[in-house]
């Protein structure tokens, strides 16, 4: 099963906090080899239901990340 977003569309409320964790969190500095190695290892990773929203946003992050250093 594989998640694919081109469009989300998300809570005002869940966003506000989404943008609070992001402002006040350190810097953190990843080259583009350690991000798409990150990414691989979700991917190839197994991960039970609880968790999978967690790993959803995480991803999210990371490609947002990802695609900044482009």
């Amino acid at each position: 099963m594989a998640f694919k977003a081109n469009n989300i569309i998300i809570n005002k409320d869940i966003k506000d906090k989404i943008d609070d964790d992001q402002s006040s969190s350190p810097t953190l500095n990843l080259t583009k080899l350690e991000v798409e190695t990150i990414l691989i290892m979700i991917k190839n990773a197994n991960f039970k239901g609880e968790h999978v929203q967690q790993v959803y946003n995480l991803v999210l992050k990371l490609q947002n990340y990802y695609s900044q250093l482009l």
